[in-house]
């Protein structure tokens, strides 16, 4: 979903309790197969599942920029969720409590159990097998955490959707990457033998949990999964280059936007995104709500990943006048005029239908856009 609301999802798996000597020994897990070892203790709280709404609430309004209310505003603004849609902030909250099962918070360095399971979850032979699996991923977060701040480097970000969203997707990759690990320990296989075989990995990447609440919009489900599939993905490859050791020089230039997860290459190349995009903002009535940074991911979700390539840079921004309603304003660069082209095509086609009065100009390699009820912004895009 948004900058940190990603980190709260996991794959289907179930925890429990936690012990203090079952805590050390999955740390030690951690530890032999990162080479790293942690510099203290980990913090652990162990919650009931019933308090888990009201926690997970506490979570992410700490760490986001604006309220919950807000960010609902500013999705149906975008249309990357249906105007329409009623009951977003629950249906996402019953999205987080169908899937979150533990999860590590580097603002207090503390790793959350969660006592009990989600509804409709069975429990059965692999309970244990599936209770470590998901206490070594999360762990792993702790050791990021101790070795790379991760906790620091993600809370400066978060005026950056997607960078943050890249960050994310680098941070849980290596997490399940190492969580592979400790499973395709148990089968006597090695993981660098499972990376080097892309028909396993694509299978990983599909068995994430499918689960989802009746309702659920799919941006919520996607926006989620991303970080953990594109993620896995791209850690991975980064490991098939060098192991660990390659996985580590990440942390020293990591990827600042979706497009270089979604293109591993021309992260490895030293092709960087965004580039500056040097327009000044559109003077708009009423009070600014927002300006997002979207990314690739974000127009892939709007007009599919073929009109999205060669994104290099955007600014979005939402404002709303004294009536609530909003107006926005849109700013991208493209890497040629080709591909500008295909995106402005694709985006008129996409807002034009849900918002009549929608400018989308082209100019070379950057497309403008405006929509709402904000006339005079319209216009000022029109002429620009």
């Amino acid at each position: 979903m948004s900058r940190r609301l990603a980190s709260l999802l996991l794959t289907a798996l179930v925890t429990t309790e936690a012990s203090a000597g079952t805590l050390s020994r999955q740390m030690n897990v951690v530890e032999r197969i990162r080479g790293a070892r942690f510099t203290h203790q980990v913090t652990t709280v162990t919650l009931d599942r019933r308090d888990l709404p009201k926690h997970l609430r506490r979570q992410v309004e700490k760490t986001t920029p604006y309220s919950l209310e807000d960010y609902v505003t500013i999705l149906k603004a975008l249309y990357l969720i249906d105007p329409a849609v009623r009951d977003v902030v629950p249906k996402f909250f019953d999205l987080l409590q169908q899937q979150v099962l533990a999860y590590y918070d580097p603002l207090t360095n503390t790793y959350y159990a969660i006592r009990g399971i989600p509804p409709g979850m069975p429990i059965d032979s692999r309970t244990g097998i599936m209770r470590d699996a998901v206490a070594v991923h999360e762990l792993t977060h702790a050791l990021q955490d101790q070795r790379f701040a991760i906790g620091a480097r993600d809370l400066a970000l978060r005026d950056d959707w997607d960078a943050s969203l890249a960050f994310h997707a680098m941070i849980e990759g290596e997490a399940s990457l190492v969580m592979l690990s400790y499973v395709a320990g148990m089968t006597g296989r090695s993981l660098a033998e499972l990376v080097s075989n892309d028909l396993f990995m694509e299978s990983a990447v599909a068995a994430a949990d499918k689960t989802v609440p009746s309702g659920t919009p799919r941006y919520l489900v996607d926006s989620l999964e991303f970080p953990y599939v594109a993620g896995l993905r791209f850690v991975a490859a980064a490991y098939r280059r060098g192991g660990w050791p390659a996985v580590d020089t990440l942390y020293s230039d990591p990827p600042r936007s979706s497009r270089e997860i979604l293109h591993l290459d021309e992260y490895v190349a030293g092709r960087r995104y965004p580039t500056s995009l040097v327009r000044d903002p559109v003077h708009l009535q009423g009070g600014v709500l927002s300006v997002e940074h979207m990314g690739e991911f974000h127009w892939s979700f709007l007009v599919g990943a073929d009109n999205a390539r060669g994104w290099i840079d955007d600014r979005v921004t939402i404002a709303q006048n004294a009536l609530c309603m909003p107006t926005v304003t849109i700013e991208t660069q493209w890497e040629s005029d080709a591909a500008a082209t295909r995106f402005a095509t694709a985006y008129e086609r996409f807002i034009r239908a849900r918002a009549p009065e929608a400018v989308v100009v082209r100019d070379g390699a950057a497309v403008r856009a405006a929509y709402g009820a904000d006339d005079a912004a319209i216009s000022e895009i029109g002429r620009r």
